[in-house]
């Protein structure tokens, strides 16, 4: 004990809290003393990483003696590391003595758990996983929006509104006894480091195409080295169809079922649309979908992502066609009002204006 004193620099004067590992599982918390943990199998270290979490931030500093050696990590640095094959001691400072977070999550924690007590929000307490569903799946999409408009102001907004989301989830997963928002933090933050040994190990990764397969490698280890069920398991089925739809033929690619280049795609483009101009009225739906299919397949082949690409010509067919109305209007009239070759005038009006504007000055 007195080696440990010594190395983890501790004066007695302040008090300590000395723990086994083993004692840890019925462990009110922390006393506001300084605490050690002595003699952790290198195997049981995760074990003792989940306790301490339980009452520690993710980022608590701990001072780790491991063969010999004293290192200072973040908690969740824990078992991203390699400490041999000895038992490791560690050391945490009480809580009012560790440096504060600097990105504190605590206040919006606490918050969402004041809306959802006994005499909280109503509302707020009566939403489930389920019924949360949609507002995940808006504040996404409100969030990539921002990202396109390149307003950093908003952006900075919508992100907080996706956070709010998974808050309010951890949440209710903490009052079913599930988890919380720091084994939220603590399990990707963990995932990172462990993916990541290209920086944070001994590890050599030079380019992103080394880091992606080094990346894939690690998942399927993680896994027991059984490969998934499938090249294109895990494939979420919320994802909006372009974009698993692209997702799934990259998997595909991925194991050599590709075209060579995009006139491939691009032929089967030109035959797709063909038998949806053939098709009958009960196969249309079909071949729409293998057309669409086909589309994406091409915008891959040529490095665009599709579900951007058509969010995009959303955004441009809406500014054109506002344009168009707001022409019309300056006349008293509405785009029923009119027929379909002065919509079409206004409309390529529209685009010519665009252009003006685009090169203005250039």
């Amino acid at each position: 004990m007195d080696d440990l004193l010594r190395m983890f620099q501790i004066d007695l004067a302040e008090g300590l809290e000395v723990r086994s590992a083993g004692r840890l599982q019925d462990w009110a918390g922390p006393t506001g003393l300084p605490l050690v943990i002595r003699d952790i199998p290198p195997d049981g270290l995760g074990a003792v990483q989940r306790a301490l979490r339980r009452h520690f931030p993710p980022s608590h500093p701990v001072k780790v003696h491991a063969q010999g050696r004293v290192h200072q990590i973040a908690l969740d640095g824990l078992t991203g590391q390699k400490w041999g094959e000895y038992r490791i001691d560690l050391f945490l400072p009480p809580l009012a003595q560790a440096s504060p977070g600097r990105w504190p999550l605590d206040p919006l924690v606490d918050v969402m758990a004041r809306l959802r007590a006994p005499d909280g929000c109503p509302w707020d307490r009566e939403q489930t996983h389920e019924s949360l569903r949609r507002y995940m799946l808006e504040e996404a999409y409100e969030a990539v929006e921002a990202i396109d408009e390149g307003d950093p102001g908003h952006l900075c907004e919508e992100l907080g509104d996706v956070l709010l989301q998974v808050v309010f989830h951890a949440q209710i997963a903490r009052e079913a006894g599930r988890f919380d928002m720091r084994d939220v933090i603590a399990g990707i933050t963990e995932k990172l480091i462990r993916r990541h040994p290209h920086v944070f190990g001994d590890a050599a990764a030079e380019t992103a195409e080394e880091v992606t397969r080094r990346w894939d490698a690690i998942k399927q280890a993680e896994r027991g080295g059984q490969r998934a069920e499938s090249v294109v398991s895990g494939v979420s089925r919320a994802l909006p169809a372009l974009s698993r739809a692209c997702e799934l033929q990259k998997r595909a690619a991925a194991v050599g079922f590709d075209w060579d280049d995009a006139r491939g795609p691009a032929e089967k483009v030109r035959e797709e649309l063909d038998e949806v101009l053939a098709a009958g009225p009960d196969d249309r739906e079909s071949e729409v979908g293998d057309l669409l299919f086909a589309a994406v397949n091409l915008a891959r082949k040529l490095k665009v992502d599709p579900e951007v690409a058509l969010t995009r010509a959303n955004a441009k067919f809406e500014k054109r066609f506002r344009y168009v109305e707001e022409r019309l209007a300056a006349k008293g009239l509405h785009p029923a009002d009119v027929g379909l070759s002065e919509m079409d005038a206004l409309w390529e009006e529209g685009k010519r204006v665009e252009l003006r504007k685009k090169y203005r000055g250039k």
